[in-house]
């Protein structure tokens, strides 16, 4: 067959299609929502799993520490000097775990930034060339050597007008001189986001075992990353082994999980995704698929139109490929439009979720549609609509040649174009129960985490992060001096009712600590200190003893209040008045503490999560080195419960009255605790906003195709229904045949889809909260929506069929 036949062909196909601009609006728009869809996730996937690290080599670069769980490790300031040791390594690298804020200032502008704690083997060890300027050389890397900054390419450009002369300038960082030595990159990527990177300055000879760090490393040519691991395991299992305190338990979990080394893109990027990018792409694929359904229907419908045509050309002796080439010219066409379309639909929904999806997931970028992604739409909506006209072709196989030229094309939906078009209603309604129902449980997920009480309360507190200068509040003291002096006038504001400031808040951060015993039990909980009204800015009950008072100053005697769960697990039934001791007061000195007070527990960790053990301390007692190392960490938060309007007025008046008691401090994190609460479920409203908006979306094609399905069999049999109705048959009868067959569909579906969500139980239980995929509101929701969704779609099919004229179908026919 010459190419000037194939093209006639298909310019006469393609002219016919767009003479129906109905139907050819219908099918581009239906590809389009299964392609968007599926773009918009890929696009995600392709950003933060598939697309190499823009590191050289990448695939030669590890992390090396302690299980953390099945995808990441951590490590410690005591594992660097035996992990540069080790043999499979080229280099190495160490780095803080996360960013903290840091106090900058150039001129009289203060502001505050992020920052990361990194050593000069970081960016060698990635092997990145900078934008300008240099890395951190060997005196600025060793302990209190001079102070230097790194600036992120973006900072850099938005700071300082991305101006050259910026290396060599002075930045004041956290009240010190510090010479800016170099920019970033616009190709360095990494999921912990950050605006300036400091000098970590290790101490090699550190037996610090805490694991706050992160360790990189290149492994030579030729070592794999299980030789690697296996060397890490013989390496740090000695370190840990030779830690006077490590606890039986501590030494199962090593036995059970020994040190080891993991891809860098895997246990530092892909890991923070989990696989919830998966489970979004498989709801994409879902609504994808359901398009494709759909999209097969109005072609077999087509294909169903152009019969008695068809049966002319087989009767002249046209061959298949001949007969084959209008279905699928008008699928190309189709496909094409639609991939373009879905594109665009892709890309207006990754602008209106950029907020909602988590910058760490996709490496600190943007969401947006990437190249490989655009690839994807538009292989994707060829091959789908070219798939979906096979099945037109495939109806021309089984022409009755006899039936359709004597029939002049009228002979309707034969008994098996009627059972396949019966087939994909099925289909479609098999994927949409499988989306409805992970939307209905990721709903009543949300419900009862909603009814879980957090412990605090939220309503009308505004909260804020102030890192005092550490040049200026190096002491503890001048430190709690300081945060008086705010809390003082913070006081006199309108409508403050009471002001706090603490380590944390009562969720979404942590600090641990080391404690001892009366029994002699060595534990970890978590570590608190706080002036005596921050119980009172959010609710907090006192159940037994007192709370912190104004009378548990610096030189008074040592105490701290418990939290109900650290009571339940180390105290037993009178806690009041036994010892727990700070192991560390960052000094290696024990510092004893009487409990005076049990107070309510929190959802530290947010509602999914129990209540943590906690133990609370005056601020004013805190030990002078703990606070240089809890500095490190972060600052202070402060919380103001008030009746008074929020909004900019309210965030001004709040800086300036800082501002006359800390001139140049700057704060930053203003937010309200309501806020604070919401995110501590974000993970969960992104699920159900995502599975949520393509299980709309299925359900919107499901019920489309099943309208479309019993439109045209009601047309088809429309001579049989004017038999049925001359021979007495009552309209309603006609009616409720009709819909029975729609049930009947849509009841097949559901049990199917049943099924497969019922198969499906161990993935999904995963994503929710005391909820079962068996859960019967669950299901009974679906069943309602389905059941309406197929009435409505079957009603006017079914309406026609009741109000065919019996003489007037007969005539016709």
């Amino acid at each position: 067959m010459s190419a000037a036949i194939l093209w006639n062909e298909a310019r006469q196909s393609w002219r016919g299609l767009l003479r129906r601009p109905g139907y050819l609006l219908l099918a581009v728009l239906t590809l389009a929502l299964g392609v968007a869809t599926t773009t918009a996730v890929f696009s995600l996937l392709d950003q933060a799993l598939l697309r190499p690290l823009p590191f050289p080599q990448s695939d030669r670069l590890v992390t090396l520490g302690q299980y953390f769980d099945a995808e990441r490790n951590s490590a410690a300031p005591g594992y660097y000097a035996p992990v540069k040791r080790m043999r499979s390594l080229a280099s190495t690298g160490m780095l803080r775990s996360w960013a903290i804020n840091a106090n900058i200032a150039r001129g009289d502008e203060g502001r505050v930034v992020g920052s990361l704690r990194v050593d000069r083997g970081f960016l060698d060890t990635l092997g990145l060339p900078m934008a300008l300027g240099r890395n951190f050389n060997a005196e600025e890397d060793r302990p209190n050597g001079p102070q230097a900054v790194i600036l992120s390419h973006a900072f850099w450009s938005q700071y300082y007008g991305a101006d050259p002369a910026a290396i060599g300038q002075s930045l004041q960082v956290e009240g010190r001189a510090a010479q800016v030595v170099g920019v970033l990159p616009a190709a360095f990527q990494w999921p912990v986001q950050f605006d300036i990177l400091l000098p970590m300055q290790p101490d090699l000879a550190s037996t610090n075992l805490s694991t706050n760090e992160m360790i990189i490393a290149r492994l030579k040519p030729g070592v794999s990353v299980a030789e690697a691991s296996a060397e890490a395991g013989t390496v740090l299992g000695a370190v840990l082994r030779q830690n006077p305190r490590m606890t039986e338990e501590w030494q199962r979990h090593l036995r059970e999980f020994p040190p080891n080394a993991l891809p860098l893109k895997g246990s530092v990027f892909a890991s923070r995704t989990g696989n919830t990018l998966w489970l979004f792409f498989g709801a994409g694929g879902c609504v994808l698929l359901i398009a494709a359904i759909n999209l097969a229907s109005l072609m077999l419908l087509r294909a169903l139109g152009r019969s008695h045509d068809s049966a002319v050309r087989v009767a002249l002796g046209a061959p298949l490929v001949r007969l084959g080439l209008p279905a699928l010219a008008e699928g190309l066409l189709i496909g094409l439009c639609g991939a373009l379309v879905g594109i665009a639909l892709a890309w207006l929904g990754l602008r209106l979720m950029a907020g909602w999806v988590p910058a760490e997931w996709i490496r600190g970028e943007a969401a947006a549609l990437t190249p490989t992604s655009v690839g994807f739409a538009l292989l994707a909506g060829a091959a789908t609509a070219l798939l979906a006209s096979l099945l037109g072709v495939l109806r021309v196989r089984g022409l009755q040649l006899t039936r359709e030229l004597v029939g002049g094309g009228r002979a309707g939906w034969s008994r098996g174009a009627g059972r396949l078009g019966r087939g994909l209603v099925i289909a479609q309604v098999v994927v949409a129960v499988v989306l409805l129902i992970g939307a209905a449980l990721f709903t009543r997920t949300l419900q009862r985490l909603s009814e879980v009480p957090m412990g605090f309360e939220s309503r009308a507190v505004t909260l804020f992060s102030l890192a005092p200068i550490r040049e200026r509040y190096a002491e503890v003291e001048a430190m709690v001096t300081q945060t008086d002096r705010i809390i003082e006038r913070l006081q006199r504001m309108p409508g403050v009712a009471h002001v706090g400031a603490g380590s944390n808040p009562p969720t979404a951060t942590q600090l641990n600590w080391s404690y001892l015993l009366q029994d002699g039990r060595s534990i970890t909980a978590q570590y608190r200190f706080m002036t005596p009204d921050f119980f009172n800015v959010f609710g907090m009950p006192v159940l037994a003893g007192r709370g912190i008072g104004e009378q548990d100053t610096a030189g008074a005697e040592r105490i701290c209040v418990v939290s109900t769960a650290f009571a339940r697990q180390y105290l037993g039934d009178a806690p009041l008045g036994k010892i727990v001791t700070l192991e560390d007061d960052g000094e290696n000195r024990r510092v004893p503490m009487r409990v005076v007070g049990v107070v309510g527990d929190v959802r530290q960790f947010g509602p999914a999560e129990p209540p943590p053990p906690i133990v609370y301390t005056p601020l004013a007692q805190l030990p002078p080195a703990a606070w240089q190392i809890i500095r490190g960490f972060g600052g202070l938060t402060y919380a103001l419960q008030s009746q008074a309007a929020g909004g900019g007025n309210a965030e001004r008046a709040l800086r300036e009255a800082i501002a006359e008691v800390a001139p140049q401090q700057p704060i930053s994190d203003l937010d309200s605790m309501d806020a604070v609460v919401a995110s501590t479920t974000s993970d969960q409203k992104l699920n159900l906003l995502l599975v949520g908006l393509f299980a709309g979306l299925a359900l919107l094609l499901a019920a489309v195709g099943l309208y479309a399905v019993m439109a045209t069999a009601v047309a088809a049999r429309r001579h049989e229904f004017g038999v049925r109705a001359a021979l007495g048959a009552e309209p309603g009868r006609l009616l409720r045949q009709v819909l029975r067959e729609a049930g009947l569909q849509i009841a097949i579906g559901l049990l199917v889809g049943l099924g497969i969500a019922m198969a499906m139980s161990r993935f999904l239980q995963r994503y929710l909260f005391e909820v079962r995929v068996a859960d019967p509101w669950a299901i009974g929701a679906v069943v309602i929506a389905l059941a309406l969704a197929g009435l409505l779609a079957a009603l006017s099919p079914a309406l026609r069929a009741a109000r065919v004229p019996p003489m007037q179908a007969l005539r016709n026919e």
